[in-house]
C-alpha cells in the first residue's frame, strides 16, 4: 500500500519553529521515541524524508542522520528491493523508553525524602565513564561530584538497565540517602539550584510557554499535517528542556516554578492534537510491513491518562 501525499503545513503552524535549531539527528530521535518507539516498526527513508521536510530538513540531511543514528545504534538499517527501512535498535530502543517515562510521566509521585546516588570508582574507564554520565544525564540525574550522580525520584529499573548496558556492574555503586533533620536544609536547596542549573531550566519553560501557549485554544481544531507539526515541535522542544530537568520534588523547587505550567500545556495540547497527527501519519508513513499500526492505548495514556485509553496497540 503507498501513503497517501498529505497536505502541506501552513505558513501559521510553520512559524511556530522560528529562532529554533533544529538538528536532524535530534529531530529524527523525536520522531522515533514520539511515533514509532509504541508500534516498533521499520519506516521507509522516503517516509522520513517526507515527515521531516515542513521542519526545514531536507533529504541529505535525512539521508546523514540515519547513518549517523544507524551507526550510534539508534537505528537499524533494512533493505527491501532499492527501498531502506529504519527501525529502532534494542539499544535506541530502551534509550528512548528511558526518556518517555520522564516526557510522557503523569503527576510525579509524593516524596519521601530519599535520594538515590550513582557512585563511579575512580579507575572506571573514560569511555564508560562518559557513557555513564551522559545516559544518567538524559535520565535526570545531577552531577554533585565527580563520578557522583543523585537523583530524588529514580526509577530503578532503568538505573539497572543502563549499568547493565554499560558493562558497569563492577564500577558503579548504588546507595540511598536522606537528609539530617537536625540540620538546616539550605544547603541542600543552595546545592541542588546549583547542580541543576535551575535558572537556566526555568529561562527555557518559559520560552516553551510562550511560544505555545497561543494555540491552547484551536489545537483541536487543525487540521492533520499542522496538528503533526504542531505534535511534533511541542514533544521536541518540551523533550529538550525536560532532560535538562531533574523533575525535582516540590520540597526543593521555587513556589512559581514554570515547569508545572508547562507539563500541564504540554498534556492539554498533546490530547488535542492526538487524532489529526495520527491521521497524517497514517497518510504520509510507509513501512517495511503495511501501513503504520494503530497505538492508541499507549499515546492516549501518556501524561497520566491511562484512563480513557483507547484499543489496544496492534
Amino acid at each position: 500500500m503507498t501513503a497517501k501525499v498529505p497536505d502541506a503545513v501552513s505558513p501559521r503552524v510553520t512559524r511556530l519553529a522560528r529562532g529554533l535549531k533544529l538538528g536532524a539527528n535530534s529531530l529524527l530521535v523525536t520522531l522515533y521515541g514520539d511515533v514509532i518507539a509504541p508500534r516498533p516498526q521499520a519506516i521507509w527513508l522516503g517516509s522520513l524524508i517526507r515527515l521531516a521536510a515542513p521542519f526545514g530538513i531536507n533529504d541529505r540531511l535525512v539521508r546523514t542522520a540515519t547513518f549517523r543514528l544507524a551507526a550510534d545504534d539508534w537505528l537499524t538499517a533494512t533493505r527491501i528491493g532499492r527501498r531502506s527501512y529504519y527501525a529502532l535498535s534494542e539499544t535506541g530502543l530502551q534509550r528512548v523508553l528511558h526518556a518517555g517515562k520522564r516526557i510522557y510521566a503523569g503527576e510525579a509521585p509524593e516524596w519521601d525524602g530519599r535520594w538515590t546516588l550513582a557512585l563511579s570508582r575512580h579507575d572506571t574507564r573514560a569511555t564508560m565513564r562518559q557513557r555513564l554520565k551522559r545516559e544518567l544525564l538524559w535520565e535526570g540525574f545531577g552531577a554533585i561530584a565527580p563520578g557522583v550522580l543523585a537523583h530524588p525520584n529514580a526509577d530503578l529499573a532503568s538505573l539497572r538497565e543502563i549499568i547493565l548496558s554499560a558493562g558497569a556492574q563492577q564500577y558503579v555503586a548504588v546507595m540511598e540517602a536522606h537528609s539530617v533533620e537536625a540540620f538546616s536544609p539550605q544547603p541542600l536547596q543552595t546545592l541542588m539550584h546549583h547542580t541543576f542549573k535551575l535558572d537556566a531550566v526555568a529561562a527555557a519553560w518559559n520560552s516553551l510557554l510562550r511560544r505555545f501557549s497561543a494555540l491552547a485554544a484551536d489545537a483541536g481544531q487543525l487540521p492533520p499535517a499542522d496538528a503533526f507539526f504542531v505534535r511534533t515541535l511541542l514533544v521536541h522542544e518540551y523533550r529538550r528542556v525536560l532532560l535538562r530537568d531533574p523533575n525535582l520534588p516540590e520540597a526543593l523547587l521555587p513556589h512559581d516554578w514554570p515547569g508545572r505550567t508547562a507539563r500541564s500545556l504540554c498534556r492539554s495540547l498533546y490530547r488535542a492534537l492526538l487524532d489529526a497527527s495520527e491521521a497524517h501519519l497514517r497518510d504520509a508513513v510507509e513501512t517495511a510491513d503495511g501501513p503504520i499500526h494503530h497505538a492508541d492505548s499507549v499515546l492516549r495514556a501518556r501524561f497520566g491518562h491511562a484512563s480513557d485509553a483507547g484499543q489496544d496497540a496492534r
